[in-house]
């Protein structure tokens, strides 16, 4: 049987909506700020910013979307916000999500609504769907 829950032993300890919430507006403002960057090397050192509509920008906002929290959770188990708020994404048995489960849990980011499926559950929907923890990191550092 599968279970879903962290074992007891392991004393994962569930970062705190509110938390969550402060590191979703810290990596809100961080992605942002790489969209910026992205836009000026495309419109000043490319020349080929999209005209208003366009459908490849439209893809290519969501990319930089989910690799911008991709990657900072493959290579540090965090994005900048959890650095700051000192929690990281975890597998059900704590240890540290393979890359796939990291872009599945990214990409379901992207589901309407994903944001207010904290007002139901511990865990948001991207969390549920790909089986990951966002925990207290105990680590010192």
């Amino acid at each position: 049987m599968h279970n879903n829950q962290p074992n007891e032993s392991q004393k994962l300890i569930l970062a705190e909506k509110g938390t969550r919430f402060g590191h979703n507006i810290i990596d809100t403002i961080g992605f942002y700020f790489i969209v910026f960057l992205h836009a000026m090397v495309l419109d000043e050192w490319l020349g080929i910013i999209p005209e208003e509509g366009s459908d490849w920008f439209v893809f290519y906002f969501f990319f930089l979307y989910v690799m911008y929290h991709a990657l900072f959770e493959h290579f540090f188990g965090k994005t900048p916000g959890k650095f700051l708020t000192k929690t990281k994404v975890v597998k059900n048995d704590g240890n540290k999500p393979s890359f796939m489960n990291i872009l599945g849990r990214n990409t379901a980011r992207l589901i309407p609504f994903d944001p207010l499926s904290f007002l139901f559950s511990d865990r948001g929907w991207h969390d549920q769907i790909s089986n990951t923890y966002v925990i207290v990191d105990k680590k010192k550092e």
